[in-house]
């Protein structure tokens, strides 16, 4: 088995031979008799621990230690003060910045050997359960992946084919229960959807494709395709634009899709009445302006510990095998991937009277030339949204009644150009999840 290694570093040579005559043969030792030079040494080797003195003329150890816990490829690195300074505070000091141990001189030999002996091993244990975690993640990627995609194959007849006998079919009872089967099956390929796309955005080579497109038609495009789930439950589905807000922006226009339609989905499935609003705005702060989008609703709330936790993966608020909103809980995780892929953030909060409210905000980029999307020009279809986000798509027959999910914008009147001007590009299926 290859020897562990450990760096000294102490400007005096004579403190570096009492260490290495210490440890012995048992590792193999690197030295450094400066903070620069252990610097380079650290980055080119990587040592598994280090003796580090403080009081070093240039750069003390200190400054060193900071550095190296400083910098992702070093901070995982054992850092051990080895040092005449014995007051209190100092020992306080190099703890806080991240030093494992303090040993001070003049240095006992037994002493030195176990301290070094116990700290190596702990941090093979380490690596090695880093490396096992590591493992079982790339093997929980690759069965999800492959899962989904046996999983979607029969799904797509057994849609196809309930759809083309519901088309054909006459008897109520028939039809009531192939509407079943359909649902079902729709409800079915909306989790597969999630864990591909879980799979999809955890590997590697996920591109961001900013295009410019007209803002205010992409928002109507999203919430009409949720107005039939918004009557089916009885709710209002609202959307308000800041009228200050550019007609054309440029973004990811697939990823923004989908994350709005799973934000809206969630609000719509954890409503039983009331409404759910869009609210689209400009922020402007330090690192420039942002394009912001909450959703709120009137539905059951979010207790205040759950409100980071619902972003993490297979995670719900109620993780209960009783509760009442099926799901993976892969919606929430998938949202915020695709905001901070897009170089934003997603957050949640409580409503102030009741429900909750989803944050999510993006660079505002405004394109330079957007003639391409004129009022009077033609656009390419809209690519379908696929399945209808969580909560269920509704039964046949219902939403029948008018739309009570009439959308509206805010802005005195400001007029709204017909959907087929903008195209949703890439707005493949979107999946909203349960907190």
């Amino acid at each position: 088995m290859k020897r562990q290694t450990v760096l000294i570093v102490d400007d005096v040579p004579a403190n570096i031979e009492i260490l290495s005559e210490s440890l012995g043969d048992d590792y193999e030792l690197f030295f450094a008799t400066s903070g620069y030079e252990a610097l380079d040494l650290v980055r080119a080797e990587k040592p598994d621990l280090i003796l580090l003195d403080i009081m070093m003329p240039g750069m003390d150890g200190y400054q060193l230690c900071s550095i190296l816990k400083g910098d992702v490829t070093t901070r995982n690195i054992p850092i051990v003060f080895v040092t005449a300074m014995t007051q209190e505070e100092d020992e306080v000091r190099g703890l806080e910045l991240g030093a494992i141990d303090y040993i001070t001189k003049p240095i006992s030999p037994h002493i030195v050997r176990a301290r070094v002996k116990n700290h190596l091993e702990l941090k093979r244990y380490r690596d090695l359960l880093e490396n096992l975690a590591s493992a079982a993640d790339r093997a929980k990627k690759e069965f999800l992946r492959s899962v989904s995609h046996e999983l979607r194959t029969p799904l797509t007849p057994i849609i196809g084919m309930t759809d083309l006998v519901l088309n054909c079919e006459q008897d109520d009872d028939k039809r009531k229960y192939l509407s079943l089967v359909q649902k079902a099956a729709l409800k079915l390929l909306g989790l597969v959807e999630d864990l591909i796309e879980t799979s999809r955005l955890e590997g590697d080579g996920v591109t961001v494709e900013i295009l410019p497109f007209m803002l205010r038609p992409f928002l109507m495009s999203v919430v009409h395709s949720l107005d039939l789930l918004a009557d089916a439950k009885g709710l209002e589905l609202h959307i308000t634009v800041d009228p200050e807000l550019p007609e054309a922006v440029s973004a990811d226009q697939g990823m923004l899709y989908k994350v709005l339609s799973m934000l809206l989905g969630n609000a719509l499935k954890f409503t039983s009445s009331g409404q759910v609003t869009l609210e689209v705005h400009k922020e402007s702060g330090a690192a420039g302006d942002m394009l912001c989008f909450s959703v709120s609703d009137t539905g059951i709330g979010i207790a205040q510990q759950d409100l980071e936790r619902i972003f993490s993966d297979f995670t719900q608020s109620d993780g209960s095998m009783t509760r009442n909103y099926p799901g993976l809980g892969l919606g929430l995780g998938l949202a915020r991937r695709m905001t901070e892929l897009m170089g934003g953030r997603i957050w949640a909060e409580s409503g102030s009277q009741g429900g909750s409210v989803f944050h999510a905000e993006i660079p505002l980029l405004i394109p330079e030339k957007v003639a391409f999307l004129g009022k009077n020009q033609q656009s390419e279809p809209a690519a379908a949204p696929g399945p209808h986000p969580h909560p269920d798509p509704p039964l046949e027959g219902e939403g029948e009644a008018p739309l009570k999910g009439a959308a509206s914008l805010a802005g005195g009147g400001e007029s709204i150009p017909p959907l087929s001007e903008a195209p949703i590009k890439g707005a493949g299926n979107s999946s909203g999840e349960s907190p």
